[in-house]
């Protein structure tokens, strides 16, 4: 094999995350403590409280028989050490304080006597009311101002209703309506009869009522309809029935239902233009609009689930009013809402919010023993689209740690695909697991190479050049994988982006693929016809990989369309100067002549 410098594909000395979309070059790798007994246990990690710590390490097999983790088995802990144990403590408890909080308010109004002792707790505490509060002090005053005969104290009655402390309670009930369950809103309804409030709102009060009662049977029309024509009639016939949670759900179950696939159907049956196009559809996408301010976490991840799934071209205004809700909801959401928000926002292509982001992660710490695989998967794929926009840092995340950690301790009910897309992610976010770890995935995602889409092939092995050794690299399990890029490529059935990880990480492992296998991965970037000029990364790795081979050089055809893609984007100014030296380093041991590279940079 040629003597190159392994990482030397994109940049001399500093690396670059994502020069192009696709595949990043090799990001440093740090030294991580291999534990004899459990999967590379940090010292840090090991020493972390709570449940996890908990756990007796016990040795594990992971020869070539053993593909599975027993439950409490060692693994790559997140190090968040005392710190990050404060920082949980002080999320938790503060939580625990606004709990408690409320239920003291709810015990003094309980306690009071009369309707103005009602108003003191509302001027003095106000601002630790939730919704559940406000109407509670809402309907003991309306209590307080009735006589045993049923008839309402007028004269005490009018005098409370000109306090400003009233005026302030008031707009807290109306403030925390879509809160309140039906007692809550049959307390409301009371209150404002009795107290004879304007018209106005004793009509909403009413209505809210009715409304209910007929929201929750619509809501389980929507949860049983297996059509979306009729999800789509009862909107047009039952626009003014719909709450947020009734919007929420026909919208989740209509991208269930139109990007489903029909056993012996390779496409969903239903065309995405004529739905988005839909008049009706148009109408429960003004509903979400108008109602997202006011949906829960599971309300508000369901919408974005259903927003990617369609690819729906979204406005940004939308996509920031459900962040900014999601971030005021998440610190009691569910692990699956919390990955699925994150997920579908960066499925969308919208950039992350730095409250969103916090808010998240606060949650996710909390409740991370409760994430499930597809919760993780999802999760650490959304910190690895986003990895551009994240700050600077020699360690990774936290939450990425703590997802990791995760991971370990069930990786045994991960599929292959999601160990391929959580081997990819962890890549880009230059979080390395284990070497027992990364051979135990490799192992698992070898038995089954049939489970994983091209995509998904592609980037495993690229994150094996990327957090990989050589001892990975010359397995019989990577030799597998390897064979079937192969196969997939000369089917057309990879992209061209992948197939040049492909070649980079053969590069980085100090491996060569059979020559059949090189032929294909290359025809599969350079030789289809009338497609688009070769990504500038994808370009610099195919190159720089094969120039580490030693029985495979680009022969006339492919030079030619290696200098012709490079001519391109030269002149387009796609290639800069990184790109440029990257190649100059690589082209004469891949089969192309300086000079000619030299001759179509210029």
């Amino acid at each position: 094999m040629r003597a190159r410098t392994a990482g030397a594909v994109a940049a001399s000395g500093a690396s670059v995350r994502r020069v192009g979309k696709g595949f990043a070059t090799h990001p440093r790798i740090r030294a991580r403590e291999v534990d004899a007994v459990g999967f590379g246990a940090t010292r840090a990690g090991r020493a972390r409280g709570g449940r996890r710590a908990a756990r007796t390490p016990r040795a594990v097999s992971v020869g070539r028989g053993a593909r599975a983790f027993e439950d409490g088995d060692a693994g790559v802990d997140a190090p968040r050490g005392d710190g990050g144990r404060r920082d949980d403590g002080r999320r938790a408890g503060g939580e625990r304080e606004r709990r408690r909080r409320s239920r003291e308010i709810q015990e003094s109004i309980g306690a009071c006597e009369q309707a103005f002792e009602v108003l003191k707790i509302v001027g003095e505490s106000a601002d630790g009311f939730n919704a559940v509060n406000s109407v509670t002090a809402m309907y003991k005053i309306s209590r307080l101002l009735t006589s045993r005969a049923g008839r309402l104290r007028r004269s005490e009655a009018k005098q409370v209703c000109a306090d400003a402390r009233f005026a302030e309670l008031l707009e807290m009930v109306e403030g925390g309506v879509q809160q309140l369950d039906k007692v809550g809103l049959e307390h409301r309804r009371w209150a404002y009869q009795k107290l004879a409030l304007p018209s106005e709102y004793r009509m909403k009060a009413a209505l809210s009522i009715r409304l209910l009662d007929r929201a929750k049977d619509l809501q389980g029309d929507l949860m049983d309809a297996s059509d979306v024509e009729v999800i789509l009639t009862t909107v047009e016939e039952q626009e003014e029935v719909f709450n947020k949670v009734n919007a929420s759900t026909a919208l989740h179950r209509v991208a269930r239902l139109a990007t489903q696939r029909v056993p012996g159907q390779t496409k969903p049956s239903l065309d995405r233009a004529a739905l988005l196009g839909d008049e009706r559809f148009q109408t429960l996408m003004n509903m979400v609009d108008r109602m997202a301010g006011e949906m829960s976490m599971q309300g508000v991840s369901n919408v974005l689930w259903a927003l990617a799934r369609l690819e729906y071209p979204v406005q940004e205004t939308l996509l920031d009013a459900l962040s900014a809700r999601a971030a005021t909801q998440a610190s009691s959401a569910e692990p699956k809402n919390l990955s699925t928000t994150l997920w579908a926002l960066a499925a969308l292509g919208h950039k992350p919010r730095s409250k969103l982001l916090k808010a998240i992660a606060d949650q996710a710490l909390i409740v991370v023993d409760d994430f499930r695989a597809p919760d993780v998967v999802n999760m650490l794929w959304a910190y690895a689209r986003w990895s551009r926009y994240l700050p600077p840092s020699d360690r990774p995340m936290p939450v990425v740690q703590a997802m990791l950690d995760q991971a370990v301790h069930t990786m045994q009910s991960y599929t292959p695909y999601q160990l391929a897309n959580l081997c990819w992610s962890l890549a880009m976010l230059d979080c390395p697991p284990s070497p027992r770890v990364l051979e135990y995935i490799l192992q698992t995602v070898a038995l089954e190479p049939g489970k994983l889409d091209g995509t998904a092939l592609t980037h495993v092995l690229w994150a094996y050049g990327v957090m990989g050794t050589p001892f990975n690299g010359a397995s019989s399990d990577f030799a597998k994988l390897l064979r079937e890029a192969g196969r997939r490529a000369g089917a057309g059935q990879v992209g061209r982006t992948g197939a040049a990880g492909v070649l980079w990480a053969c590069g980085r492992l100090g491996v060569e693929p059979d020559a059949k296998d090189t032929a294909r991965l290359v025809d599969r970037i350079y030789s289809k016809l009338g497609a688009k000029t070769v990504d500038p990364q994808a370009l610099v790795h195919s190159v720089w990989g094969v120039s580490t081979f030693e029985n495979y050089s680009f022969d006339d055809k492919m030079k030619k369309e290696v200098l012709r893609n490079v001519h391109e984007l030269s002149s387009t100014g796609a290639i800069g100067s990184v790109h440029a030296n990257a190649l100059r380093d690589s082209a004469e041991d891949s089969g192309i002549p300086l000079s000619s590279l030299d001759k179509v940079l210029s």
